[in-house]
């Protein structure tokens, strides 16, 4: 048996944002279950939201995934981790702005209890408009790692890693026609202490709309490690569809 239910929220039909101050969003939350020789469950839940005025930007977000699975009576957790983030966007003119951005996440199955990422930097709107927007970002920041074990990374044991890095970045929303629209983003930290480490995330997503409310979509995430701890691997994807529903101010 496989059964699926999907809820996802989502924002505006226009690509740009809207300058009024007022909180618009996207989410999904997504449940699958199998049963047979090996019975599996996966839920996900993750919520995007920001605020923009003619002065600055406010955007937040969130992730939970958890996913177990029993083969002959043996259970096993396959998934657990969250992420977070929190972008503060300040306007230098109609197309520069300054923007610093937090992230936090953490992933049991990999012993990593806590990453926090902080990115500073300027940003520069290359498209703005209703149906196209196109942000680059360019910056420094710096990244800490805290595992529940200690863990080999490039040579070193430890529980904590540290580094500097360069934050290059870019985002990009596309309204393509009255009923589908698309949307990506692209982080890259490339270390410069520590163990210089590589940490690429991108995520995409296109929405397909039913109706004024509601609409049909598929996601993608990714995210590369180039020195992960040893035993784990480097690339870390996932694929999911929902079903959305618009939430905040129309």
């Amino acid at each position: 048996m496989f059964l699926a239910i999907c809820g996802v929220c989502s924002s505006g039909a226009m690509a740009q944002d809207r300058t009024d101050g007022l909180w618009r969003g996207t989410g999904a939350a997504a449940l699958s279950i199998s049963s047979g020789n090996t019975s599996s469950s996966s839920l996900q839940v993750s919520a995007d939201a920001s605020k923009a005025t003619t002065a600055d930007k406010v955007t937040v977000g969130g992730l939970i995934h958890y996913a177990q699975s029993k083969t002959l009576g043996v259970d096993q957790t396959t998934m657990n981790k969250w992420a977070g983030f929190g972008q503060y966007d300040y306007n230098l003119s109609p197309r520069a702005f300054a923007f610093s951005r937090l992230g936090l996440e953490g992933d049991e199955l990999i012993e990593l209890n806590q990453r926090a990422s902080l990115a500073l930097g300027l940003g520069y709107k290359i498209f703005k408009s209703e149906r196209m927007t196109f942000d680059v970002l360019g910056g420094v920041g710096y990244m800490a790692d805290k595992y529940n074990i200690a863990q080999n990374i490039d040579g070193k044991t430890d529980t904590a890693f540290n580094r500097a890095n360069i934050y290059l970045g870019e985002s990009s929303s596309h309204q393509l026609s009255s009923t589908t629209s698309f949307k990506q983003r692209l982080d890259v930290y490339a270390g410069v202490s520590g163990d210089k480490a590589v940490l690429v995330k991108f995520s995409a997503g296109l929405a397909v709309a039913m109706n004024s409310t509601l609409s049909l979509t598929v996601g993608l995430t990714d995210t590369y490690n180039s020195k992960p701890a040893l035993g784990t691997k480097s690339n870390d994807a996932g694929l999911f569809t929902g079903v959305n529903v618009k939430f905040g101010s129309p």
